[in-house]
């Protein structure tokens, strides 16, 4: 049941992914050659007009195969042809469409669940940070240290975007707006404050709301996660490639359906922002180089671009393989 959950989220993430290239492309009158998910050799072909439509057989990737997408044609309908606008729509667009997703599973989610957790306070524990501050049950938060809460989940998030240290709570209690000043106390890892929210019925504005957020919730946990890989505080050995994936989908699946889309929804997410980074091989590296042609006012030479594309593929599935193997590890031990 793992194994078919995991390429039942894999194959659908891709094809979105894909579907999202596709469609632009069409749409803006650029030759598609092959419309593939999967990877390897095909397992099913099939042409229609002038797309090859095909089915691999690794469910590790997809991908869009346009005319004069990496190297220049003299193709009118060519990808080189097209304005820098919108060729840098048709490659944002795969990212796009896993956001999108990611967000219709959070409105799925959130349709079915019992109760959401809200910003509105509905009790607050005796001797802990907050009440210590003077914060009182049925206050909203509305920022922490200058950021937003939206969501329930940004207050635990921000307090350990921020590691502990002193917070600055805006709260609203009825038409009045105050600010409070605390040291959040820390359970662990977690930096806590001492509060228990308001639960609210899943209502359609209330699960649109929750929804919309907790997809921009994801995107800011993907950017911060990438923060701390970069400054050091995290490890490669703590970022999963797929064999980690399976294994936290089959645990997810232990405890239900809403758990395994959950599960779908942060992984589309995070590959919507992954795939929008300025690397090689990505589409936000590709369009890197679109804006390069847009401020220097002529492209980057095609053969020069594709070279740097393909060393940037070869960098990414070594990293790929460090991954696996550290995943590898994690379950042999």
């Amino acid at each position: 049941m793992t194994i078919i959950a995991a390429i039942l989220i894999f194959g659908v993430l891709i094809f979105v992914h894909e579907f999202g290239h596709f469609t632009t492309a069409k749409l803006f009158g650029v030759k598609v050659h092959e419309f593939a998910i999967g990877m390897g050799p095909a397992i099913f072909k099939r042409k229609k007009g002038e797309t090859d439509y095909s089915l691999r057989i690794l469910p590790i990737g997809g991908y869009v195969k346009l005319e004069g997408e990496d190297f220049a044609s003299d193709d009118e309908r060519a990808f080189n042809k097209c304005p820098p606008l919108k060729r840098i729509i048709i490659l944002a667009s795969g990212a796009f469409m896993n956001v999108l997703t990611g967000f219709l599973l959070f409105v799925l989610i959130f349709s079915f669940a019992a109760q959401i957790p809200s910003t509105v306070i509905e009790k607050v524990y005796e001797g802990t940070p907050a009440a210590e501050a003077g914060i009182l049950a049925g206050d909203r938060i509305r920022s922490i240290n200058g950021k937003r809460v939206n969501i329930y989940s940004d207050i635990s998030f921000t307090l350990f975007e921020d590691d502990g240290k002193d917070a600055q709570i805006e709260i609203d209690r009825g038409t009045e707006r105050m600010t409070f000043n605390l040291t959040p106390a820390k359970d662990g890892e977690r930096s806590i404050i001492g509060i228990y929210p308001v639960l609210e019925s899943p209502g359609v504005g209330t699960v649109l709301r929750n929804a919309y957020y907790n997809t921009f919730f994801v995107v800011r946990v993907v950017i911060v996660s990438l923060k701390m890989l970069i400054t050091g505080q995290v490890g490669v050995s703590e970022m999963s490639g797929p064999v980690g994936i399976v294994g936290e989908i089959g645990q997810a699946a232990k405890s239900g359906i809403l758990d395994v889309l959950n599960f779908a929804a942060l992984i589309a997410v995070n590959l919507g922002v992954m795939n929008m980074l300025p690397l090689p091989a990505l589409d936000g590296g590709r369009i890197f180089f679109i804006l390069l042609e847009l401020i220097f006012g002529k492209p980057v030479s095609p053969k020069i671009e594709g070279y740097i594309h393909a060393i940037g593929l070869v960098i990414l599935l070594l990293l790929m393989l460090v991954i696996t193997y550290s995943d590898i590890m994690k379950l042999v031990t």
